[in-house]
């Protein structure tokens, strides 16, 4: 899974469940608690969350995902739609 992928799914999962602790991380997308540290640490500098002690919150200011993680997300399926549009 490449890092651009990997910060998608956790947002979506922040986004889905409000928050996310570490150990959820290390357990659903395989990678070390280093590696999710290192990927909530960027989230946060960018504020799309809110940084805490294990895990992280859902950014009170932001509903919804920012646009180049939402077109990263399902890519195949809207391929496959657009394709079938333009036929």
């Amino acid at each position: 899974m490449s890092r651009h992928d990997r910060l998608s799914t956790i947002l979506g999962i922040i986004v889905d469940e409000g928050s996310v602790r570490i150990d959820d991380i290390i357990e659903r997308l395989g990678v070390s608690a280093a590696t999710a540290r290192r990927d909530l640490d960027l989230l946060a500098n960018q504020q799309l969350i809110t940084r805490t002690r294990g895990g992280a919150n859902a950014n009170p200011t932001s509903a919804e995902l920012p646009l180049r993680y939402r077109t990263s997300r399902m890519a195949q399926e809207k391929a496959r739609i657009a394709r079938a549009a333009a036929a």
